[in-house]
């Protein structure tokens, strides 16, 4: 440990966000406390069961533009633990509780043995400047690169794309919306792809975000990332709210 973490821990000693263990944010019997799910849902109907989450037959046919291929949920935005966990993150600014919540999505990730994700390149769901100013941190940037760490260690190798897009529009928070269409017009236009990675575009991206609500972000994304050329690009959260 480097003199500058003893200091930190001195003057501000860390304890567990839920029990207030003392020497980490987030103590080893909280961790164990948030479940990984194992039932994987279609993410547009939420009815059918489907490998990893991918988006199912019917719905991939509906006239509706799907872009996302699937979404993979980790965990249950309703487990107590996770919620609070991710509120102290998010709004309390503890950056270090971004390794635990990482260490969430990888067990998830390892628990899919079948995925091929090593041809998949990690992109974090950008925020706008003026939010990413007021918190200090982009929590899904945060996430994947703690994610990259841990999943390197179980010699997963991703690649990872923090800046392949940018948040042009500092739209209303999605979770403060609460009908769908009015959240899918609210997301529309508020990227945009980085032209600095025109003919690169990664064919493979896994999209990485905290939370999902109705799934409206992430598919305005995997617009933008297709038109660009983008194959297959897949959805990765901890949580989907209300479940």
């Amino acid at each position: 440990m480097s003199y500058k973490s003893i200091l930190l821990n001195i003057l501000f000693p860390r304890h567990c966000v839920i029990c207030e263990t003392p020497d980490s944010y987030l103590c080893k019997n909280c961790f164990g406390a948030i479940p990984i799910r194992k039932t994987n849902l279609c993410p547009v109907c939420q009815n059918i069961e489907t490998f990893a989450g991918r988006v199912c037959n019917v719905c991939e046919n509906e006239k509706r533009k799907i872009y996302l291929d699937g979404l993979i949920i980790a965990s249950y935005y309703k487990n107590p633990v996770l919620r609070e966990t991710l509120f102290r993150f998010k709004y309390n600014f503890i950056q270090g509780l971004s390794f635990s919540l990482a260490k969430v999505l990888a067990k998830k990730i390892l628990s899919l043995s079948e995925f091929p994700f090593t041809d998949f390149t990690l992109v974090p769901i950008p925020l706008h400047p003026k939010r990413q100013l007021w918190r200090g941190f982009n929590q899904a940037a945060l996430l994947v690169k703690k994610l990259q760490l841990l999943l390197d260690k179980k010699e997963v190798f991703v690649e990872t794309s923090p800046t392949l897009l940018i948040r042009e529009k500092n739209s209303k928070p999605q979770m403060k919306i609460k009908s769908t269409l009015v959240r899918e017009k609210n997301i529309v236009g508020s990227f945009i792809f980085n032209k600095a990675f025109t003919n690169n575009t990664p064919k493979k991206i896994i999209l990485v975000d905290d939370i999902a609500t109705t799934g409206a972000t992430l598919n305005e994304c995997a617009k933008i990332l297709k038109r660009h050329g983008a194959e297959k690009v897949w959805g990765l959260v901890l949580g989907r709210q209300g479940y």
